[in-house]
């Protein structure tokens, strides 16, 4: 129920205890406090509340960290009506152009239409030899994405066992493939297999490994185009914050959880860190709450945050899963631009840019070698989606090796030394150079640069090697034989995983995520229910909103 008049929780207890900030925690505490009244203490080691949906600032420049795009975000749209609950309607989202992105190869760009039946269209037009194949290939992908889905929603677990509910696709029994697999076997055309492959990058894992059943959830994503919110990403988190309050919650930033307290089998607490406490205050603390849930990711909860004493059945063979399976670790060079770049020709859209067909060359590239070439690289311009922008940014991802970055990873952010600085500048270069060769005059528009590496991202999240999307989206992440661990269930009472490692990566999947937690923890709330008690909240005039809160918040 919502409820805006509750007393301060005690210092240390509280209903609910989340770790980590990202949108899996922020529609967990949403949800939970504005539904359900609970009392929730968001604990965030960064001293930036939001995860990946925070944006930072350098002098007039502002850029998101983790969203560039989000797809079924139109009126009407199931993943939109979510949003405008999590944040009380709080976040304007902005329709992306006609042609929200392009796919940029050496002999030819492809732009993207915000229309699945004109983006059809153009691939026949392209290669009407492979007319069949393509068609085949739509409804293949959302044939695919609606039963994921659908298994999903039924039993809030992210799993796609072989025993569920059959799928067939072209060519083969069942989805349990690679994305590489499905390709190779229905496409004849070097091209066109690439090109379609082309938004490999959303998920991180390339064609040769990836599971086609995430290949078929983001392709279904965009088919409707991309949207981002006005004003920035950091507007979801502003939106959530006073939601958490009102219900006598509380946001803690700069609080690092160092492990989460376990009696007989039991979560009861988290033992924190203050990152910045003052000399009068402890460095320590223990907070309390019956219900304990990790936005952490599967790892770091499993293999970090629960002592080597408390047993997990399945401990070593997640650490043996992220050593047999790469992570997907990127560079970022944050840009602050001189003049607008529409006068390039640019308008807001994204550009996957790569340097061959070949996509697992692509992943396999270690951008601290100087001898080896840039094989890929996406461009994106914040300040073209989003009319609150005072300054024009763009930013160039790449993925890369974690592994010739882990000589400082014991270092401290801002201070590892000349060494690492020079690395940045020697990446920068090639980075600012990929681009500028394949729009002459971008180097020209560049003000400022930063670049962030895989350490950065581990310095701020935890993830571990620097990881941007969780548990690698490889076909076995998606079988419950196979990966137990993501699930937002898990072997200890009290305890639940929320966000990507509990569904599947991206924003949407994090929210997805915590769709599933919320259908778990005790006094949670089924998908049907959000939908149903949000509904009698909004629609009651704002005078008798309290009566319906109490009403909506009783148990069936």
């Amino acid at each position: 129920m919502e409820n805006t008049n509750r007393e301060p929780a005690a210092d240390n207890q509280y209903d609910i205890i989340i770790i980590g900030s990202g949108m899996g925690a922020l529609a967990t505490a949403s949800l939970m406090a504005r539904l359900r009244g609970k009392r929730v203490l968001v604990l965030e080691r960064h001293y930036v509340f939001g995860g990946f949906t925070h944006e930072f600032r350098r002098k007039k420049f502002s850029w998101d960290v983790g969203i560039h795009y989000v797809g079924d975000m139109q009126e009407g749209g199931m993943l939109r009506r979510l949003f405008d609950i999590i944040t009380r309607n709080g976040v304007s989202w902005k329709a992306m152009p006609d042609v929200f992105e392009k796919f940029v190869y050496p002999d030819f760009t492809f732009p993207v239409p915000s229309s699945e039946e004109r983006y059809r269209a153009a691939l026949i037009e392209k290669f009407p030899e492979e007319r069949d194949a393509i068609e085949n290939y739509f409804e293949d992908v959302k044939r695919v994405d609606a039963w994921f889905g659908r298994h999903n929603m039924k039993s809030a677990r992210p799993f796609v066992d072989q025993v569920r509910q059959p799928c067939p696709i072209t060519g083969f029994e069942n989805p349990d493939i690679t994305t590489g697999q499905y390709f190779e076997k229905n496409f004849r055309d070097e091209k066109l297999r690439a090109l379609l492959e082309s938004q490999w990058g959303d998920y991180g894992i390339p064609p040769s490994r990836s599971a086609f059943i995430i290949h078929c959830s983001v392709v279904r994503h965009y088919l409707g185009g991309g949207f981002y919110p006005d004003g920035g990403a950091g507007t979801i988190a502003e939106s959530v914050r006073p939601i958490i309050e009102e219900a006598g919650g509380r946001v803690l930033l700069s609080h690092e959880v160092d492990e989460i307290l376990v009696r007989d089998n039991r979560a009861i607490g988290v033992r924190v860190r203050n990152l910045t406490a003052r000399k009068d205050q402890p460095v320590e603390s223990e907070f309390y709450a019956p219900v304990i849930v990790s936005n952490a990711g599967a790892y770091a909860t499993y293999c970090r945050l629960l002592s080597d004493q408390v047993h997990i059945p399945f401990r070593t063979e997640l650490q043996k899963f992220y050593s047999d399976y790469p992570v997907t670790t990127s560079v970022t060079l944050y840009v602050g631009l001189k003049d607008d770049p529409r006068k390039l020709g640019f308008h807001g859209e994204n550009h996957w840019i790569f340097a061959s067909y070949d996509h697992d060359t692509a992943f396999s590239g270690d951008l601290t070698d100087t001898n080896t070439e840039l094989r890929g690289a996406y461009l994106s311009f914040p300040s073209l989606k989003s009319s609150e922008s005072r300054a024009h940014t763009a930013e160039i991802i790449a993925l890369t090796s974690y592994e010739p970055f882990r000589k400082w990873e014991q270092s401290t952010w801002k201070r590892r030394g000349d060494e690492y600085e020079t690395l940045k500048e020697s990446i920068s270069e090639k980075l600012r150079a990929f681009v500028d060769d394949r729009y002459p005059g971008f180097r020209d528009l560049i003000a400022f640069d930063e670049l962030s590496t895989p350490l950065t991202v581990s310095y701020f999240t935890a993830h571990p090697r620097g990881s941007i999307y969780g548990v690698p989206s490889v076909r076995e992440r998606f079988r419950s034989d196979l990966a137990p661990w993501c699930s937002a269930h898990t072997p200890i009472e009290g305890l639940y995983l929320t966000g990507a490692d509990a569904s599947s990566p991206g924003i949407a999947g994090a929210l997805m995520g915590a769709m599933a937690t919320v259908g778990q923890i005790p006094d949670g709330i089924s998908f049907i229910r959000v939908l149903k008690e949000a509904a009698a909240l909004e629609q009651a005039p704002s005078d008798k909103r309290k009566v319906a809160a109490d009403l909506v918040g009783q148990k069936a």
